[in-house]
């Protein structure tokens, strides 16, 4: 017969059979998951290629937190032939009795250096292209802020004291490159218009747009490189797009998500391979005995597994297909004009990923192959130590590709810390609760005991399954109850201690006017905390690129100006976790203490040098100390904290960040003050818990599709873990029937084997979720996680009614034997 057509035949009958369609479906499932995000990934990437290319408006902009000074402006004309200047800064525009919070763009006579300006009389009205912005005395407004102030072409809006007549509609700028900003309304004026004391904040950014060729580009990065030590630049060809690193975060999280699945799919594959090595040892000895060499058996094992790869690819690439165009769809809303397209690279190095990772799980199976013999076929290999290994070396992995793909240390490390701590505990409560039930049940009689001396008898094939159903449960859990306790946990704690509006940024002349409002509405100011604007330029003398390679949260948040504090004690909701506090006045006043979490992700050391640029001056500080917050005292806190002694050293006005309280009526008056002090920075707490829910609510489509791949290939590890030793119990079913017991008394006695399986893995999945919830909300938040009960106890119910009654289901087929069938195996 042709080894071909042999091998294409077993792989059918060995797909036909339970073991096998779960193997197939663990493989396809795995691919379909990844398959769906790289082609996903993908997309995005080249949709932020395209929005760089096509909406820069310059061949290089070089952006800066705060204007540049004259001779380095004057260096940067020298090398560039076009450039304009614009400045962006966050505003709070009020109309009758409207706000809203805008990005105001503040342009000179040059803009726009490339494309044109799109622009219309009513939010509906027809578009026409400008290539000059407004003119002085004038503002553009885009189509949804004049909807929600009620503003009309003609009608004049005041910021600041001056009063700006509204004379278009502004539908587009061709350098609005996407910038996680798309949803901000956005508006737009002369520079000339606005005196810049009026509108300064330290949140501005300037924005110097360059046309230039090659070298010239070339020339400038590397003049802005040293000169510029707080900007950055931004090339339209061969640049990178200010996303890229929120996407690479997006991908290292989805890594981190990818390891785990296959981790399950590794733990089904395993059981299932229980029985097809059985298969395979059988079909080698018989090879052998008609003189086949043990090099061309080995081959055709490998042959019939490889075509069983080869279908899972081809279902789960039809499969990732239509999931990617139903996720693109949803993505429109977010990345406006992406379309679906094959991208055959990226795809084929998933694949091949994927069937490393699969080749890889199988070479212990081939490594046992290559010993089989004739005599292999009447001996049974004992699995103990092939299962430890197992067991040593799928942990190893994950923690190793985790580390691989994670962006924040403390994090992941506390996850690997919480799984790791579930799996030590589920695996000691399989071997206490069956040996401790096997020496109950030694002198007593009935199924209970019975069944616990069965489980004792294959007490590490108990350990697998219990370890991987309790691991389902854990992530189902984790994803599912933790995420729907943490939105709720912090908006009360928010609500109770910070009062119902947020003071971001008041400037010190603001603070008097916030009070006597306060004092004219029945308000009170709960807090308020000074900060200044400084931004961490360089670690040790190295930028902050050279420092860190990995892209983070919060090395994204360290490259723009972050909020750095004073204080001569250790503030009332925080704590010191490390290092020595400087005493109060005295000591050297270049002393600096960090958050603990941020010295984590980025690296840092006691003794450090951090460089920070305030008001385009450099400071150098020492770091001495970390803190972290506690609750009790509000949840305005600092990354970084100095001693009272540095104030004065430092040119820089003082800004201030805090809460307070406002009564029902206060809040129709809040748009009186934003008129006289449109820079002045107030958030709704309801406005913040829109946004958490905004987030959550596309965090939840995440994880409820995660969660969907957890269930199913849960739904795989229990069928896999019944299906693997089916045959055993069939035998075993054979032979207590044969000795009188009943068919429902053979059911019963799987109900109690599934019932106590299923009791561990939920006791050690409660518990690491339990753990992980402890340990995040206590490093994070410092606060205490209280679960809901109901939801625990209702998801151990769960757990048990799904485990018994697929248990069940897969049982049926054992229970359908006698002991003529026993004896024709």
């Amino acid at each position: 017969m042709n080894r071909l057509k042999l091998m294409l035949e077993n792989c059918l009958r060995d797909l036909k059979g339970s073991d096998g369609s779960i193997s197939m479906a663990t493989q396809t499932v795995l691919l379909l998951f990844l398959l769906t995000l790289t082609l996903t990934s993908a997309s995005i990437q080249h949709y932020l290629a395209d929005n760089l290319n096509q909406m820069l408006g310059s061949d290089l902009v070089v952006e800066s937190h705060a204007p540049l000074k004259h001779d380095a402006e004057v260096a940067l004309r020298s090398l560039a032939p076009r450039l304009s200047v614009t400045q962006l800064n966050d505003i709070t525009l009020t109309h009758m009795g409207k706000w809203a919070r805008v990005r105001l763009k503040l342009i000179d006579d040059a803009y726009p250096l490339q494309g044109n300006l799109q622009i219309g009389d009513t939010p509906v009205a027809t578009q026409r292209a400008v290539d000059q912005g407004p003119k002085v005395g004038e503002i553009w407004i885009d189509s949804r802020l004049a909807t929600m102030l009620r503003t009309q072409v003609g009608d004049t809006l005041t910021i600041g004291g001056t009063d700006l007549r509204v004379s278009a509609i502004l539908f587009h700028e061709p350098d609005r490159i996407m910038e996680g900003h798309s949803t901000t309304q956005r508006a737009m004026v002369h520079t000339n218009s606005l005196n810049d004391a009026s509108i300064d904040n330290s949140v501005r950014r300037t924005r110097y747009l360059v046309t230039a060729d090659a070298s010239q580009q070339r020339a400038i990065e590397n003049w802005a490189r040293t000169a510029l030590p707080g900007a950055s630049v931004i090339k339209k060809i061969g640049g990178q797009h200010p996303l890229a690193n929120f996407w690479q975060r997006t991908e290292n999280f989805i890594g981190l998500a990818s390891v785990i699945l296959f981790f399950m799919g590794a733990v089904a594959l395993d059981m299932t391979n229980r029985r097809w090595l059985a298969k395979m040892r059988y079909r080698l000895a018989i090879y052998a005995s008609f003189g086949t060499r043990t090099r061309t058996g080995m081959l055709m094992a490998l042959g019939e597994w490889l075509a069983g790869f080869i279908l899972s690819a081809v279902l789960a690439t039809i499969l990732a297909t239509l999931a990617f165009i139903l996720i693109v769809g949803q993505l429109q809303s977010y990345f406006p004009g992406i379309e679906t397209a094959w991208h055959w690279w990226p795809a084929s190095k998933t694949i091949g990923l994927v069937f490393l990772l699969l080749l890889t799980l199988q070479v212990p199976s081939f490594i046992q192959l290559s010993r089989a013999s004739l005599l292999a076929l009447i001996r049974n290999a004992s699995e103990s130590s092939h299962v430890w290994h197992r067991l040593f070396l799928s942990v190893t992995s994950v923690a190793l590709l985790a580390a691989a793909y994670s962006d924040n240390w403390l994090l992941t490390g506390m996850t690997l810390a919480a799984i790791t701590a579930a799996l030590i505990l589920m695996v000691a409560l399989t071997w206490t609760v069956i040996r401790l039930g096997d020496l109950w049940g030694r002198r007593r009689t009935g199924l209970l005991p019975f069944a616990f001396f069965m489980m004792r008898q294959r007490l590490f094939a108990k350990s697998a399954q219990v370890l991987g159903l309790g691991l389902c449960g854990l992530l189902l859990l984790f994803t599912l109850m933790l995420m729907r306790d943490l939105g709720s946990t912090m908006e009360g704690y928010s609500r109770s201690h910070d009062g119902n509006l947020l003071i971001s940024e008041a400037q010190t002349e603001q603070i008097d006017a916030i009070n006597r409002w306060a004092e004219i509405t029945g308000s009170s100011v709960r807090s308020l905390r000074p900060f200044m604007p400084a931004q961490l330029v360089a670690v040790n003398g190295k930028t902050l690129a050279d420092h860190a390679r990995n892209p983070s949260d919060t090395l994204t948040t360290l490259k723009d100006p972050i909020r750095l504090s004073w204080t001569e004690t250790i503030p009332a909701n925080n704590r010191l976790a490390g290092g020595t506090w400087w005493s109060a006045g005295v000591g050297d006043w270049r002393q600096i203490s960090a958050e603990s979490e941020v010295m984590t992700d980025m690296g840092l050391r006691y003794g450090d040098k951090l460089t920070y640029q305030i008001r385009g001056k450099t400071y150098d500080f020492t770091l001495v100390a970390s803190h972290t917050y506690q609750p009790g005292a509000g949840s305005i806190t600092f990354w970084f904290q100095v001693p009272l002694s540095a104030r004065a050293h430092i040119d820089a006005p003082t800004r201030y960040m805090g809460s307070m309280e406002l009564p029902e009526h206060a809040w129709d008056a809040l748009a009186g003050l934003w008129q006289q002090y449109p820079t002045l920075s107030l958030v709704p707490l309801r406005e913040l818990t829109e946004r958490f829910d905004r987030t959550l609510g596309i965090v939840t489509k995440l994880t409820s599709g995660y969660a969907a791949m957890v269930l199913l290939l849960a739904l795989f590890v229990l069928a896999a873990s019944v299906s693997g030793f089916s045959a055993d119990d069939r035998q075993k079913n054979g032979l207590l029937m044969s000795m009188g017991f009943r068919e429902t008394d053979c059911l019963l006695l799987n109900f109690h084997d599934w019932g106590v399986t299923a009791l561990i893995a939920a006791a050690g999945a409660i518990a690491g979720t339990w753990s992980a919830g402890l340990l995040i909300y206590q490093a994070q938040f410092n606060l205490t996680y209280n679960p809901d009960i109901s939801w625990v106890v209702g998801m151990v119910f769960a757990m048990v009614v799904t485990v018994c009654l697929v248990g069940y289901i897969a049982c049926r087929q054992s229970l359908k034997v006698s002991v003529r069938d026993l004896l024709a195996t």
